[in-house]
């Protein structure tokens, strides 16, 4: 999986000398053991921007987004968890001119010196034949206004790791100690060595925040997939198909210009199939709504925009729509109308797809009293 971090030609400097990524938001510090009874201010920005980074695993890959240059930078790869650092101590503040709470280190993989536009990387279609190739996880995240820890899917990152190869005639540099040079817009090879020498072992976890928030609370659902995906078994059980060889997450997946976001998007790979679940999280219980106007949406843009690219694999590529949320204790009326509603979705639902194989709606139920959450 392939991360995009968006940073300035200042920052980008640091993130290159020390070997690090970060993301925040104003000078507020976040307190992560913890919720009062007055919400923390923008405490939705906050949990959001720990549910972008928590999905990051050691291995994945790291491109960076200079806003000044408007170019594509890389590539790098994570080296260890996340982490938080405290606005108290505030490593490196100084030198970022900004605060950056949530942080992950990062190494070298394939540095290459020169970038790539964004005009190239987003725009350009002279080498591409069909729609659905080009980035539109960045061309999406860009027109809704781009987070700063955001993704790209496998096959755009391809075509971005074949674009940097090309810009620099095949060649990255070696080394393992850069900066970045302003005037020539480059990523130079440095006899200096930083090291980053704070602390990084405060984990991000959302679990007390997402037992003890009363309020609305998707972005800390949102956050403790993003974290447990792949480590709380029963989630993983849910998610994913015991076979699979290789996973990718996404969340807020952004599926349209009028700024429809898919709550978690998940692809599984396994030896013969390429499942993609589309999840819907509700922090309440389920209506009938969901199935009438968001779930058919997203099933169709996956369907056009991603299952193509996905079928080049010479795979069975499965859709399953998925709700996530918490469960009703009583048979009301909207409840036999939820239930209603399912049957004649998984009747009609085969006409919302061209392309891939798509399967009835599974629904996960959740209970908010356990600690950090039951999943059944």
């Amino acid at each position: 999986m392939t991360h995009v971090f968006v940073v300035n030609e200042k920052t980008f400097n640091i993130h290159l000398q020390y070997l690090f990524a970060g993301t925040g938001y104003s000078d507020n510090e976040p307190d992560l053991m913890s919720i009062s009874g007055e919400k923390y201010y923008a405490e939705n920005t906050l949990t959001g921007m720990i549910a972008d980074i928590s999905k990051v695993r050691v291995g994945d890959k790291v491109l960076f987004y200079v806003t000044g240059c408007k170019k594509f930078f890389g590539i790098f790869e994570i080296e260890d968890s996340p982490f938080f650092e405290p606005y108290s101590s505030n490593y490196l503040g100084k030198e970022l001119d900004k605060y950056l709470p949530f942080r992950v280190k990062i190494k070298p993989y394939k540095v290459y010196s020169r970038g790539i536009s964004e005009q190239l990387a987003l725009d350009d279609i002279s080498t591409i034949n069909r729609p659905y190739e080009m980035c539109w996880s960045m061309i999406y995240r860009k027109l809704t206004g781009m987070r700063g820890c955001s993704f790209v899917t496998d096959s755009e990152m391809e075509r971005l790791e074949e674009l940097l190869s090309f810009a620099n005639e095949s060649n990255y540099l070696s080394g393992e100690n850069y900066y970045y040079d302003n005037d020539k817009q480059q990523i130079i090879v440095s006899t200096i060595i930083n090291n980053y020498s704070a602390p990084t072992n405060i984990p991000l976890t959302i679990d007390t925040r997402l037992h003890n928030v009363r309020n609305s609370h998707e972005n800390h659902l949102q956050a403790f997939i993003t974290q447990n995906f792949d480590r709380n078994q029963t989630l993983k059980s849910k998610l994913f198909p015991n076979s699979a060889t290789r996973i990718w997450i996404g969340n807020e997946v952004v599926c349209s210009v009028g700024e429809k976001r898919i709550d978690i998007l998940t692809i599984a790979e396994t030896d013969k199939d390429l499942v993609v679940r589309i999840i819907e999280l509700k922090d309440e219980r389920p209506t009938a709504g969901i199935l009438k106007w968001q779930l058919p949406w997203y099933i169709k843009w996956v369907d056009q925009y991603l299952v193509p690219g996905l079928l080049s694999k010479k795979k069975n590529v499965i859709i399953i729509p998925t709700i996530f949320a918490y469960p009703y204790s009583r048979n009301t009326k909207i409840k036999r109308e939820f239930d209603s509603k399912i049957i004649e979705f998984n009747e009609e639902k085969q006409k919302l797809v061209n392309n891939g194989e798509i399967r009835d709606i599974e629904c996960f139920y959740f209970d908010r009293t356990a600690f950090p959450i039951k999943i059944y």
